[in-house]
């Protein structure tokens, strides 16, 4: 190249500095490294490189070579703000004849396989030393890149297929079909097995100066993706190698609802035992929610209603019967005094049964006025009446054990209460709706106004001991922590993906 030619490129260099310079989005520095570099480019000042890519099908075998062919893949090559594109031979070369020193990007496009980009230094180790300018720009100079390319079609690639269950009901011990999942397959390009047998001995490392090493690199198609079905199965064509290739599964977030026993109502936290749905959210990015405890049984015992007050001065009274042995009349025969309304409770030792009797309270002297016979009653030989006003109660508390069939055996009485001024009711609550309540008698102690004892008439039935399945909880990651594969060209593996107990939404 002679003098005139040189001046003119630098001259074209600097005039278009000048052009450029005015644009913000561009430095100075940034603009002298590309004219410098494009400078050089036509200098040829490290000489031609002559670059060639090498496609290998990683499907190939004796029984496969036909059909996976590597013949006219589209291989485009950037440098220096030029596009070069050339196709392969039925060897799977493809070379570029007029390249320079640098680094190289490169998109590979071959039909029926994943498509790759990648960037390879093409700089060659050894320098030109005591060579002219001239002898340098004519010297040609080779680099090479062999790059594995991975079938996404048959009959190359490979085949996953399983089914995808999730704990959407706690109630039985089986999980269920998930259906409408994401299942996504991708090929683990950092995995030091796909490293070592892929890059590696294509001049893939970092270390090795050799020229059309690869620096950088990424698969396009590298990722499949399948919808389950309502059943749950999933079926993925994903890339395979003869040697086989490292392939990851993962599932997207899935969110569903979620049957289960519960004490509270989900939706107003008050206590009501029973079978619920709920909203569940199943990720590898949440831990999943506990699993609740829920009892067999609930022995409910209705509160005391005894009045609260303070007794200064206890009433007295004597009762007339009627012929029936019910209550005719309450004669006071002293009105006491109290600081608030009493409640009258009326016992005999006989069989008598029904009189309620409700006293007219002077608010002002803190007495009672008289006796107001609500129901008379019938069958009472001796009358005792008890006046209650308590300055506190407390709810009686009954317990009961469940056999294995399901049957309650037996209840025992761990607080008597006090403070009640009739029977109250006993339920036994259970979270399971086809659950029979047992029949019970309790026997009162009318001057405590507690419950004296409890005795079980009839056994009820169908109790559970067991209610949420499975008692301990697993997150979606301990199960993705199996999903690593190594697929094989043309190999079915069977993967099945259980999802777990899941997160439950609030």
């Amino acid at each position: 190249m002679n003098k005139k030619l040189i001046l003119s490129l630098m001259a074209a260099a600097m005039l278009a500095l000048a052009f450029t310079s005015c644009k913000k989005d561009v430095s100075e520095e940034e603009l002298l490294k590309n004219q410098l570099a494009q400078t050089d480019s036509l200098l040829k000042r490290g000489g031609v490189i002559k670059y060639t890519v090498k496609l290998v099908s990683a499907a190939n075998s004796s029984m496969l070579k036909d059909a996976m062919s590597l013949k006219d893949a589209e291989v485009i090559a950037y440098q220096n703000d030029s596009v070069y594109t050339a196709k392969t031979d039925a060897n799977g070369f493809a070379t570029f004849p007029n390249m320079r020193i640098g680094t190289v990007a490169v998109h590979v496009k071959l039909t029926g396989h994943a498509e790759v980009d990648y960037i390879a230094d093409i700089t060659p180790a050894e320098s030109l030393i005591n060579l002219s300018q001239t002898q340098i720009m004519n010297t040609i100079r080779y680099a090479s890149t062999m790059m594995p390319m991975f079938p996404i079609a048959d009959p190359g690639c490979a085949t996953i297929t399983g089914k995808v269950t999730a704990e959407l009901d706690l109630t039985n011990t089986t999980p269920e079909p998930a259906p409408g999942v994401k299942v996504t397959a991708t090929v683990d390009v950092d995995d030091p097995d796909f490293v070592a047998r892929y890059i590696a001995p294509t001049q893939g490392t970092t270390s090795n100066s050799s020229a059309g090493r690869i620096l950088k690199y990424a698969f396009s198609d590298a990722s499949v993706t399948a919808t389950t079905a309502a059943d749950g199965t999933y079926t993925l064509k994903v890339p395979a190698s003869v040697n086989g290739l490292p392939v990851k599964l993962n599932v997207a977030d899935y969110q569903s609802t979620q049957k289960l026993y519960l004490e509270n109502d989900p939706t107003t936290n008050t206590f009501k035992p029973g079978e619920y749905t709920v909203p569940v959210l199943f990720s590898s990015n949440v831990e999943p929610s506990p699993i609740p405890e829920v009892k067999p049984v609930y022995v409910v015992v209705d509160e005391p209603t005894a009045p609260i007050g303070i007794v200064y001065k206890s009433a007295s009274f004597t009762f007339e019967l009627d012929a029936n042995g019910g209550i005719s009349k309450v004669n006071v025969i002293n009105k006491g005094k109290y600081s608030s309304k009493p409640a009258l409770v009326v016992s005999d030792q006989g069989s008598g049964t029904g009189a309620v009797l409700e006293p007219v309270f002077n608010t002002t002297t803190g007495e009672i006025e008289n006796i107001t016979i609500i129901k008379p009653g019938s069958g009472y030989l001796s009358i005792y009446c008890n006046i209650f006003l308590l300055q506190s109660k407390r709810t009686a508390k009954i317990n009961a054990a469940i056999d294995d069939n399901g049957y309650i055996y037996n209840i025992t009485l761990s607080d008597k209460g006090t403070g009640y001024i009739t029977k109250p009711t006993v339920r036994f609550l259970a979270p399971n709706n086809n659950a029979i309540e047992p029949i019970v008698l309790l026997i009162m102690n009318s001057g405590l106004g507690g419950i004296a004892n409890v005795y079980l008439q009839s056994a009820g039935s169908n109790y559970r001991n067991v209610f949420n399945y499975p008692i301990d909880t697993k997150s979606v990651n301990s199960t993705l922590s199996n999903c690593k594969l190594n697929v094989k060209t043309e190999n079915v593996i069977v993967k099945n993906i259980n999802l777990n107990t899941g997160s439950r939404i609030k």
